[in-house]
């Protein structure tokens, strides 16, 4: 049976397949960004397509300790794929784009914006958020740090090799010449 002969409705599974977007959600075709600056808390949820979500925090002050310590102050990127969801407080600023792997075709992003109380956007935390935001990400960049930093050492020092070595020959060779020049002047 051909799919011109099913009905819409019993099409549903190949619904994704067809470039649709999934029904209730909004669109966001490749090669497009949408920007959110929420007033309230949401949740912000991948019905279709993968997404490339960099969040930008705001000042917290007021919320939960467990709510702050899932939502940095800092710059956060993250990729959504369908069913994950990034709860987003008021005053963050989020920015959106499809994003395929390399080798794929670019597809659209089918995505829901739902606005949550607090204690209910709590209750979305994923279990270890607050160990990995106050623990994990720190000692990540401080490694990351101390690695950026072994490397400019390691390069300055290479610089300051390179330097006493011409700095070496260079005297040398003023020596050679300036003993090997009255010696040839003698004999000659």
């Amino acid at each position: 049976m051909s799919a011109r002969n099913v009905r819409e409705s019993q099409q549903s599974a190949q619904a994704p397949s067809a470039g649709r977007p999934a029904a209730g959600c909004w669109k966001l075709n490749p090669g497009r960004a949408l920007s959110l600056h929420p007033r309230e808390h949401g949740v912000l949820a991948i019905a279709q397509g993968r997404a490339w979500v960099t969040l930008r925090g705001a000042s917290l002050a007021g919320l939960p300790v467990d709510l702050r310590s899932d939502l940095p102050m800092c710059l956060a990127d993250h990729v959504l794929q369908a069913g994950e969801r990034l709860v987003v407080a008021p005053g963050q600023h989020v920015v959106m784009e499809a994003w395929s792997p390399v080798g794929t075709p670019p597809e659209a992003v089918a995505f829901e914006w739902a606005a949550q109380p607090v204690a209910q956007a709590q209750r979305l935390l994923r279990p270890g958020a607050e160990w990995e935001c106050s623990v994990a990400l720190p000692l990540r960049d401080l490694l990351q740090a101390l690695a950026q930093g072994g490397r400019a050492v390691g390069q300055a020092g290479a610089q300051v090799l390179g330097a006493g070595s011409r700095l070496a020959f260079g005297i040398a060779r003023f020596a050679l010449f300036r003993i090997a020049a009255p010696r040839a002047r003698t004999t000659a």
